[in-house]
């Protein structure tokens, strides 16, 4: 197939372990669906972790053009991380069909999990620009968590036998028992802390952990991250904190401060536990990062263009 035939064909990234197999089971009716509507496309199912950056890359090498990712927040994440790496996001147009675990960027858009309703997005191609995230090599596009909400992630990982919010607040439980703050030095628009935390999220999207609003005012298309700092407390403390994370309503808690900036510096003496997309990044030095927001970097299909 010639590269100008490419440009105009989509290619469906489809993560068939996603959501803990539920994505494979539906590759069937996916397809039947794309040739119902009249798609010209091509599919390519990851093989590994990671393989959807190497495959992303490689099929823009090649000429594509229109790239949907069938997954969840990590299927979306590695595609990303591709598109950033072959230094054509301006050129490149991305889609969703959510069907991970947690779904939470998808929340930023209101993407519905249905199907027929996700293809109907895709078809119309209406494309708002959205920001990324960078931490050393890695990118990404809707939440970076250190501390306790990156335990929870770690815990969450080893989960099998659940989905979605219960996974999550099975690991949270988890994580509790072995509650430990983080001594942090955090410069932030030219502020410096030495704080004792209990975490920092730090939000291009609204939500993490499959429905948790750590950054409930947070959109994926300002220039900015929202940045969440909950200082140390108390187990039975937390337990009554945890409840308003789900609404929202723990950003009028005293322990909470709501940071806007594109720019954070974080040194720790001890490594940093660290999560970004519902990934675990093996990071060159969890010491001491540096993430920024890149703005505007992803062209990403969504129901309404945004102004």
């Amino acid at each position: 197939m010639n590269i100008r035939k490419k440009l105009k064909r989509w290619l469906f990234i489809i993560n068939s372990t996603a959501g803990r197999g539920k994505t494979g089971r539906k590759i069937c009716k996916l397809v039947n669906l794309l040739n119902e509507r009249g798609f010209d496309y091509d599919v390519e199912i990851t093989k590994a972790p990671r393989h959807a950056i190497e495959l992303t890359r490689n099929k823009i090498k090649d000429g594509y053009r229109k790239i949907a990712a069938v997954g969840g927040d990590g299927t979306i994440n590695e595609v990303v991380n591709g598109i950033m790496i072959s230094k054509k996001s301006d050129e490149v147009i991305l889609g969703l069909i959510p069907e991970g675990g947690g779904n939470d960027f998808s929340r930023n858009f209101r993407i519905p999990s249905d199907l027929e309703k996700a293809v109907d997005i895709l078809e119309k191609e209406n494309t708002s620009r959205v920001d990324v995230g960078k931490i050393e090599d890695f990118y990404f596009i809707n939440a970076l968590g250190l501390g306790f909400d990156a335990k929870v992630a770690e815990y969450a990982d080893k989960i099998r036998y659940l989905n979605g919010l219960p996974r999550y607040f099975l690991a949270l439980m988890q994580a509790m028992l072995k509650l430990k703050p983080h001594r942090l030095f955090v410069k932030i628009n030219e502020e410096l802390m030495d704080i004792s935390t209990l975490l920092v999220s730090v939000g291009n999207g609204l939500s993490t952990g499959g429905g948790f609003l750590l950054t409930p005012e947070a959109q994926v298309d300002d220039g900015k991250f929202d940045i969440c700092v909950i200082t140390e407390v108390k187990f039975l403390r937390l337990l009554k904190l945890l409840p308003t994370v789900l609404t929202g309503k723990h950003v009028n808690e005293p322990e909470v401060r709501i940071i806007h900036t594109s720019h954070l510096e974080i040194k720790s003496d001890k490594k940093l536990p660290v999560y970004y997309d519902g990934e675990l990044p093996n990071l060159k030095n969890p010491f001491e990062i540096i993430i920024d927001l890149l703005p505007g970097k992803i062209n990403f299909i969504c129901p309404v263009v945004k102004d």
